[in-house]
């Protein structure tokens, strides 16, 4: 999965560190977020690494400490799409249950080394990654990673854009077939092409990509047919629609859930056990519509208007989980939506292009 690493700073013709520089309106490049750990001394390499990545991924001190650690990694937002390149030297890591209560991302992943290799293991399931292999996963599952000096490709998708992969459920899927295997030369082409586009030919690439995905697991394909994972995606997916109809209802709960679905306490809180929970997730859910509305210049709601019409009626409490949620508060949110001031060529906050707030990145998608 992504590597985070150290911000490194960047100048270039007086450009924000971090990000592109801004070209002619026709031509303004697509932002990155690049991190890396390049310009600090070896001995420091490793522990900056694993302390960047520490609210998304857990990575293990090998046994005799790295003379150097070199890593880097770069991603582009296009669309609702995430794609990051990554430069990682060997070493092994993990998402653990705890990463997923900390962030609440349950996005979808595909992953392709471009060079190296990896062996990739959830709770019953052991893959091994060749160059140009393509996997497609879960963030929503623990997993552990061992691989070898390595560059790869990661693309990132929310899971609400791909209804179609819910059979996969936890699991993860090799799509070893031509179909996936067109899926794999696409975002290798994509990889060196996006720091050439401008925003709007991304935005275009964005439904290109969306399409061969949805010819990689369509029904009838070789990978679907693969497919036998459980339903408890499936009831995930039916469980946070039911959620984001009722956000509106400050008493909106666990028990309303439960009654409206038809489903035991017990067995709602089993489902969103490793999610962090079924109150966490209404919570996380509240505060994306609320990101919503206020990146939109067209919502003219005041902030406590918006904050009221998804059960957030507390204007203390709401700043204050937003601000820790997406890195910005609400009026700087809305603020910088009204003056235009986003990332360049993003519909995301320039905040979400700063160091360690890869997280706060895929949130927003």
């Amino acid at each position: 999965m992504y590597e985070g690493g150290v911000y490194q700073t960047v100048r270039s013709e007086g450009a924000m560190a971090g990000i592109l520089p801004p070209g002619p309106a026709q031509t303004k490049p697509l932002p990155c977020l690049h991190e890396t750990n390049h310009h600090l001394p070896p001995h420091q390499q490793f522990d900056a690494w694993r302390d960047a990545n520490a609210s998304f991924l857990e990575h293990h001190c090998p046994p005799s400490r790295p003379d150097s650690y070199e890593a880097e990694a770069t991603t582009w937002s296009f669309g609702r799409l995430a794609l990051t390149k990554a430069e990682t030297p060997g070493g092994a890591y993990s998402r653990t249950a705890e990463c997923l209560r900390r962030d609440g991302l349950d996005h979808w992943c595909f992953s392709m080394a471009l060079q190296g290799s990896r062996v990739h293991r959830t709770r019953d399931q052991i893959s091994m990654m060749q160059p140009g292999q393509i996997m497609l996963d879960s963030l929503a599952q623990p997993f552990e990673v061992a691989r070898t000096r390595s560059s790869w490709v990661f693309l990132y998708m929310p899971r609400d854009l791909l209804p179609e992969a819910s059979r996969l459920g936890h699991g993860s899927r090799m799509l070893n077939t031509p179909e996936g295997r067109l899926l794999a030369e696409h975002l290798r082409l994509l990889a060196t092409e996006l720091p050439r586009m401008t925003a709007t030919e991304a935005e275009r690439m964005a439904e290109a990509t969306q399409a061969l995905i949805a010819l990689a697991i369509a029904p009838g394909s070789r990978a679907e047919q693969a497919i036998s994972g459980p339903v408890a995606t499936a009831q995930i997916m039916r469980l946070r629609a039911l959620i984001r109809a009722n956000l509106g209802s400050a008493t909106f709960g666990p028990a309303r859930l439960c009654r409206l679905a038809g489903i035991s306490r017990s067995q709602l809180y089993r489902l969103f056990e490793v999610h962090g929970g079924v109150a966490q997730c209404i919570q996380r859910e509240r505060l994306a519509a609320a990101h919503r509305a206020l990146s939109n210049a067209a919502d003219l709601r005041s902030i406590s208007e918006i904050a009221d019409s998804v059960g957030l009626f507390d204007p203390s409490s709401f700043s204050r989980m937003f601000r820790r949620s997406y890195g910005i508060s609400p009026r700087e949110l809305r603020l910088a939506t009204s003056a235009g001031t986003h990332a360049t060529g993003s519909h995301m906050p320039a905040a979400a292009w700063q160091a360690g707030n890869f997280p706060a990145l895929l949130r927003m998608l």
